[in-house]
């Protein structure tokens, strides 16, 4: 494929999807009306200078990094969407965490979040009823200095999940300065693989970028 000047990375495109890098500190799609500062947008200007349309199926939080994927066609946008709702794309993440925590460290956290609409803040409810289940799964897999590398799972894509699956295992992940005091810099949050169904109708399923802080070992 020819290299195009973008100001996002693209990481693969057919007729049918595009999958791109989001930098950490920009938004997936405009908060509100007229709010060009965002990667849909940057995505759809691309996409109409070569006549084509762009869907979103799927979000990341501002300040995390990583692969999204955007369809061309309703089709393909239903089809995408529904795969996430019925858990059968496999989402994978790297975190840097303040701790120094022993490798093969495995957890399983299974919260129920609610959202405050007034504060637009998430936050783990006591009560199952109207609150949204979150899975998370986490590994300790190697160090950065003194700090901990995870790798992160979700079975479930529910905004802020991770930042606060970790916070209640009283992990403190860098620069993330919504939950955690005193953080600065860019949040070392970082969604660098996904993957879909061996049914889901693409061309390409797996789509990934090297990691940020993860080195693998066997734990």
């Amino acid at each position: 494929m020819k290299k195009q000047n973008t100001p996002f990375r693209i990481i693969y495109e057919d007729k049918e999807i595009i999958a791109v890098y989001k930098r950490s500190g920009l938004l997936s799609i405009a908060k509100e009306p007229g709010d060009y500062n965002n990667l849909y947008h940057q995505v759809r200007e691309y996409i109409n200078h070569k006549n084509e349309k762009i869907f979103v199926v799927h979000r990341l939080d501002r300040d995390t990094s990583g692969i999204l994927v955007f369809a061309k066609n309703i089709r393909m946008k239903e089809i995408l969407q529904k795969e996430f709702e019925e858990r059968k794309v496999r989402r994978i993440y790297e975190a840097l965490i303040q701790e120094h925590i022993p490798l093969g460290t495995k957890k399983r956290v299974v919260q129920y979040l609610k959202r405050n609409l007034k504060s637009n803040v998430t936050y783990v409810s006591t009560k199952k009823e109207g609150a949204k289940e979150a899975i998370t799964n986490l590994t300790a897999v190697s160090y950065r200095g003194n700090q901990t590398v995870l790798k992160i799972e979700i079975e479930t894509g529910r905004q802020n999940q991770i930042r606060l699956a970790l916070l209640s295992l009283h992990y403190t992940l860098i620069g993330d300065k919504k939950y955690q005091e005193g953080q600065k810099g860019r949040m070392m949050l970082n969604a660098y693989q996904l993957i879909f169904s061996e049914n889901c109708p693409i061309k390409k399923k797996e789509f990934s970028t090297a990691p940020l802080w993860l080195t693998e070992t066997n734990v």
